[in-house]
């Protein structure tokens, strides 16, 4: 359900490892949106970060089919999106982002959008994508800047325990990611809903490994929802007790 009044305040998914080839994900973006009844209208788009392009999808399509040298290889920051405006983002209802080098990928629906909804449609899409994918790690957000929270900075955080948006921007700057993405057990913080991988469930606390301890302590729910990724609920009012224990044991990347 929409309330038709955009927020400009953004419910969002990220996921930090994610890799494909940019016509094999718009193709999945494009139909899984689609048949759940979000069609996506437009694209926005880097060309090698220095030539920035906006036109409807009809439009990119007919270009790639029409020029065979298009640098399809080099489009980096794009996002496939439905919204009244393409050149204002703050305009855009729903769509997602995804920069090949940097392996991010970013989901977000306008917050008139009723929230049970899009979790929703979110896990169903998250199955979808890491159906035969593997990626570090993921997270629910909430933003009022249009992709700044998830991309970080200093000001944009979630006022979680100890987190500082300057630090995690560095970390998944597409020059630093690499090295980000080969840390063992790390997360950016914890949240409302995280995405595990298996070296996140070997991870032991108090002797027990990861998925024993949660369920001992009432701390949410682990589910399978990929090749070898998982979704970790977590109830509000256990989350910061969780996060002061995940930054004791020194495993928060994005925190002070």
């Amino acid at each position: 359900m929409h309330n038709n009044k955009l927020t400009q305040t953004n419910i969002g998914f990220a996921l930090h490892g994610y890799e494909n080839d940019i016509l094999s994900w718009l193709e999945l973006i494009v139909n899984f949106y689609e048949t759940n009844l979000y069609p996506l209208k437009s694209v926005s788009y880097d060309i090698d970060y220095n030539k920035e392009q906006t036109k409807s999808l009809k439009t990119f399509y007919r270009t790639i089919k029409e020029d065979k040298n298009y640098p399809i290889d080099k489009l980096y920051s794009f996002t496939v999106f439905s919204g009244e405006s393409q050149r204002y983002p703050d305009t855009w209802h729903y769509g997602c982002y995804f920069d090949k080098p940097s392996k991010g990928l970013i989901m977000f629906f306008d917050s008139s959008y009723e929230e049970e909804q899009i979790l929703q449609f979110y896990k169903n899409f998250l199955q979808a994508l890491l159906k035969g994918k593997v990626v570090w790690t993921g997270y629910l957000f909430y933003e009022e800047r249009h992709f700044a929270y998830p991309l970080g900075g200093i000001f944009l955080t979630q006022n979680f325990y100890k987190e500082d948006g300057e630090i995690w921007k560095k970390f998944a700057h597409r020059l630093n990611i690499a090295e980000t993405l080969q840390k063992k057990d790390m997360y950016r913080h914890i949240y409302k809903q995280n995405i595990l991988s298996k070296r996140h469930l070997e991870e032991k606390f108090d002797k027990m490994l990861l998925t024993e301890w949660v369920d001992k302590n009432n701390y949410g729910v682990i589910e399978k929802i990929g090749t070898e990724n998982w979704l970790w609920t977590v109830p509000e009012k256990k989350l910061r007790e969780v996060q002061m224990i995940f930054y004791n044991k020194k495993l928060l990347l994005g925190v002070e």
